[in-house]
């Protein structure tokens, strides 16, 4: 048991991850940064990489911690090696997961006294609908809320107050507005328009990655305009934006963000099996997806669908996956010339976002742990272009599923890409 649908914490997720802004913009948080570990196969290197999580948190000199994961199953063993560790350290934490009536944690420890239960659904168990039970506003705020008691409690005395701010790295996001999405005789974004050749793109990626990637046999491409859901879809194995590096490098600099359009990757074998782990979520796509969402399009979105056929058996094999997410990113990246281009007064919105130091707040460290096991079990770290996947490398291979820590404005600019 791992990632299931509902469970799924989209690369569109990371991107949004609600509790980056909340923790970022608290006055009586020093935001010390994400660490990310991949969950482990062996119960050996799940013990590794969990005092290596402790040792670290121990090491920034953390006041507290937050834990979350998207997964459950076997990788709750994870999950409680992690804050077993980190609550030894006596480091007062609180994590997020689903639990509800199907995913009761296969082992427990004493620090495991106040979890998040992501869980929203009535009967409490997975299903198919992409992104349903994953991290809302609430889930953050209840979770910050509780951890700022139990810091408290454990420094009764202590006043927790920044004496200052110190603004370390700075990333600004500009967004443009996307108003139609059309077919057209070339590809490109003009103004609030995006136009899509999408015969061309297609030959142009399966020219690409023909040699690259024999595991993928076609790729289609649709555009599904806002609330015209009810039609089928395959398997869905990620929804992300579309965003790119206008200057600077992951974390600062400038990035540019399309809104009002997402991009939804999905994949089917030869012989019709449909990708999956725990349920796969093939089917009537507004029976299958959780809209408005965190990690998943709003209703209003246009969705650019990039559809790809994998040779029989691929849709079960690490190498498969991986590349129908380098087929998907190599269609997007014929729109991030024209994104990267985009003057500043064509913006929507402009933030400026800071990662900021604010000694004397309490420190506060959030640890993410997400999918190390392989073939639709995976995660991929720092891409070439934001939320895009070509460049990237799997945890398993950059580290070996060992922590890496990321700044807030890194997490932010899309260097996580998921391929669970």
């Amino acid at each position: 048991m791992g990632t299931g649908p509902s469970t799924k914490e989209t690369t569109l997720h990371h991107f949004r991850e609600p509790l980056i802004d909340l923790l970022s913009q608290d006055k009586e948080v020093d935001f010390l940064g994400i660490v990310v570990a991949g969950t482990s196969d062996e119960q050996e290197h799940k013990v590794f990489v969990a005092r290596r999580v402790g040792a670290l948190l121990e090491s920034m000199r953390a006041d507290g911690a937050i834990v979350s994961i998207d997964s459950w199953g076997n990788c709750h063993i994870d999950f409680a090696n992690v804050i077993e560790a980190i609550g030894e350290k006596g480091i007062p934490l609180v994590g997020m997961s689903f639990v509800g009536k199907q995913a009761a944690f296969v082992v427990t420890n004493s620090y495991m006294d106040s979890i998040i239960d992501l869980n929203k659904t009535a009967v409490g168990d997975e299903n198919c609908v992409m992104g349903q039970n994953t991290a809302v506003e609430l889930d953050a705020i209840k979770a910050v809320k509780i951890l700022k008691n139990k810091i408290h409690k454990k420094n009764p005395e202590k006043i927790w107050r920044a004496e200052s701010e110190k603004q370390i790295r700075r990333l600004i996001m500009r967004s443009y507005e996307i108003k139609d999405v059309e077919e057209a005789d070339r590809t490109a974004i003009m103004g609030n328009r995006i136009q899509l050749n999408t015969s061309d793109l297609v030959k142009k990626c399966t020219e690409t990655i023909k040699k690259d990637c024999p595991q993928v046999k076609e790729v289609k491409l649709r555009v599904i305009r806002p609330h015209e859901h009810d039609v089928f879809i395959n398997s869905v194995l990620d929804f992300s934006p579309i965003a790119a590096k206008a200057a600077g490098r992951p974390g600062d600099g400038i990035t540019h963000t399309l809104t009002g359009v997402q991009v939804m990757l999905t994949a089917v074998e030869e012989g019709g099996f449909q990708p999956a782990n725990i349920g796969s979520s093939e089917g009537i796509l507004k029976e299958r997806v959780a809209f408005g969402m965190h990690g998943a399009p709003s209703a209003d979105d246009f969705i650019i669908n990039v559809d790809v056929l994998l040779a029989e058996g691929e849709g079960r094999t690490r190498e498969g996956i991986m590349a129908a997410h380098q087929a998907c990113d190599t269609i997007i990246q014929e729109l991030r010339q024209d994104l990267r281009g985009m003057n500043r007064s064509q913006a929507v919105q402009s933030q400026e976002l800071w990662d900021t130091a604010r000694p004397g707040a309490c420190k506060i460290v959030l640890v993410k742990l997400v999918s190390g096991l392989g073939c639709l079990y995976d995660t991929s770290l720092f891409p070439n272009e934001p939320a895009g996947y070509i460049g990237s490398k799997s945890i398993m291979d950059r580290c070996n599923n060992v922590q890496i820590v990321i700044s807030p404005n890194e997490y932010r600019d899309g260097v996580i890409r998921s391929l669970t």
